[in-house]
């Protein structure tokens, strides 16, 4: 069965499951978005890759496993093997860990040319999170943006920090959808959804010649749900890691009791 949930299920921003949900989904929405385009538009998905050094507390001690150690001594029997070591001339420091970090996006491209005409971004944790993760994509975003390109952004994360808007500010809610057309630029369309509310159809824009097609994400996101068996993964008699509201914690209650009841 899909979730119980009438829109974007909170538990699913698990980090044990979000990861694989934001993945499956995306695949999803592309391909609900191939189906849909005109002759002459193609979807591809991308990724951003950028590198990070670490923090010093978040590095794994480096260390020299046990059998390894007594193995390599096993070995050292030669008369070579046995002279002393030469001096080192200084002592320096290595460079810090540096790791390839990555965020999966969809494009609509036009042929020929190949062009990018329209971007699709599903935030991630980092997204919404003060570091380099997040600025590097208001980067990209700012990007977007410059070079006229449609950017379709949506918000499943009850938890983080809203994206930058200017005003007028949408209103508050827990899940947000923005579509910004070129063509329209800076006003944009806001989607503003709380937990109860089902998620929207979503129209995607095009050359302006072209209009737009639409895309539902609700098939998306039961897609996913079900290919990755969440049902019977999630324990829905405990209460989600995200926090929800007083209010929405008791009709949250309320409305898993009666699937239950009524399963």
């Amino acid at each position: 069965m899909p979730s119980p949930f009438p829109g974007m299920d909170p538990y699913l921003e698990n980090p044990a499951y979000w990861s694989g949900f934001h993945t499956t989904f995306l695949l999803y929405l592309r391909s609900a978005l191939s189906r849909a385009l005109p002759k002459g538009y193609f979807t591809e998905v991308e990724q951003h890759v950028w590198l990070a050094e670490e923090d010093e507390d978040e590095r794994e001690p480096f260390a020299v496993p046990d059998a390894f150690v007594g193995a390599r001594a096993e070995r050292t029997t030669s008369a070579v093997a046995q002279l002393p070591a030469t001096a080192p001339t200084a002592e320096s420091a290595a460079p810090k860990p540096v790791s390839r970090k990555g965020h999966k996006f969809v494009t609509i491209v036009d042929q020929p040319g190949n062009r990018v005409v329209t971007v699709i971004e599903i935030l991630s944790p980092s997204n919404k999170t003060a570091g380099k993760d997040r600025d590097t994509y208001l980067l990209k975003r700012a990007d977007y943006f410059r070079t006229g390109t449609n950017v379709v952004e949506i918000d499943l994360l009850l938890d983080g920090e809203r994206l930058p808007m200017r005003r007028p500010k949408p209103p508050r809610a827990d899940y947000y959808a923005l579509v910004s057309r070129a063509d329209r630029f800076p006003k944009v369309a806001v989607w503003a959804l709380t937990v109860r509310d089902e998620l929207p159809v979503l129209p995607i824009p095009l050359k302006p010649a072209d209009g737009e097609v639409t895309v539902a994400l609700r098939p998306c996101m039961d897609s996913a749900y079900l290919d990755a068996g969440y049902e019977g993964r999630i324990d829905y008699t405990a209460p989600p890691l995200v926090a929800l509201s007083t209010a929405d914690a008791k009709w949250a209650r309320e409305l898993l009791a009666s699937r239950r009841g009524g399963a």
